[in-house]
């Protein structure tokens, strides 16, 4: 076991501390530890996650600017951040996703905003503002873009201060966030299981009771997690695994994994609100959105991160493009 692993894993929920799943793990243990973690509580796994894991480490990242004594900030807002202030853009080849950092989080805690320390930001850089240039006399560097109220979805958002992944570690953070997913939307299935079993009047004839929508999404959930697990079974460990091979067999099934399981999210969500009480009804959306953060990763970090073993600019290549790391 590395220390790199060893000394990561501190935040992590307690169930997986016994197989310390970091990217020096095993894949398969990685899908087991972080499926049962989104399942026991998914705010809490993708809290932790970002505690432990800085996942947008190997982003260009942007540089935040002081003016008139004040940085950027973020403050909470719902469903995600709201982002303000004025940054230098990454240097370097254009990407297509910046980090955008705010580090100035102690600043945030006296006015109630920002106390769950999250400071790195994604955000694409089609959307950002085009760079002013700097003052008479200062270097081409010196441009600055401004954002007011830019938001990033709570997904998006992580923290500078934990363990800096790695390019290599791509395929490790696919899996984590996918397992993340699998499990959050068996919770869900699972709370679609406890309604009462009548079906509501006005359904059709087709329609099926709770518990019995609950077992064909959960059918479809355990399909496609045994087939991801096969998938990574025999692979090196996630840090080690050749591109080629991880794209041929695991990528392939990750990116099939995302849609389904966001399908059946909204499918079981759906399908439990006509039988909910207002409490259960109530418990169900609190559930949801508390796996909201985990699907916009797991869809970024699958679908929109480039293929493995490459980078977004040509500058991160020769290693002399700038990473934020804690």
């Amino acid at each position: 076991m590395s220390e790199r692993t060893r000394d990561a894993t501190a935040g992590v929920p307690g169930d997986c501390l016994p197989g310390l799943a970091g990217p020096d793990a095993g894949l398969p243990r990685v899908l087991a530890c972080f499926e049962h973690a989104g399942h026991q509580d998914p705010t809490a796994a993708w809290d932790a996650f970002t505690r432990t894991w800085n996942w947008a480490a190997p982003l260009a990242a942007a540089f935040p600017v002081t003016v008139d004594g004040a940085g950027p900030v973020a403050r909470a807002v719902p469903g995600g951040f709201a982002l303000s202030g004025r940054w230098r853009p990454p240097t370097g080849d254009r990407t297509d996703w910046v980090a955008v950092p705010v580090p100035t989080v102690r600043r945030q805690r006296r006015t109630g905003v920002g106390e769950d320390g999250r400071d790195l930001f994604v955000l694409p850089e089609r959307t950002l503002p085009r760079a002013l240039p700097g003052g008479s006399g200062e270097p081409e560097h010196a441009a600055t873009f401004e954002l007011t109220d830019a938001f990033v979805p709570a997904g998006l958002a992580t923290r500078a201060a934990g363990t800096a992944l790695r390019v290599e570690d791509t395929l490790f953070l696919r899996t984590a966030v996918t397992a993340m997913a699998l499990g959050a939307a068996r919770r869900v299935t699972d709370a679609l299981a406890g309604l009462a079993p009548d079906v509501p009047a006005d359904a059709g004839p087709a329609a099926l009771s709770p518990p019995a929508s609950a077992a064909e999404l959960a059918a479809v959930l355990h399909d496609e997690r045994t087939a991801l697990a096969a998938a990574l079974r025999g692979l090196p460990d996630s840090g080690e695994v050749d591109s080629s091979a991880a794209e041929e067999s695991a990528v392939t099934h990750l990116t099939r994994v995302g849609p389904m399981v966001r399908h059946v999210v909204v499918a079981a969500y759906e399908r439990a609100l006509p039988s909910a009480g207002h409490h259960e009804g109530q418990s169900l959306v609190h559930m949801v959105e508390g796996t909201s953060p985990i699907l916009q990763c797991m869809r970024f970090a699958v679908e929109t991160l480039p293929p493995l073993g490459k980078t977004t600019t040509r500058k991160a290549q020769h290693g002399d493009e700038r990473r934020i790391s804690g």
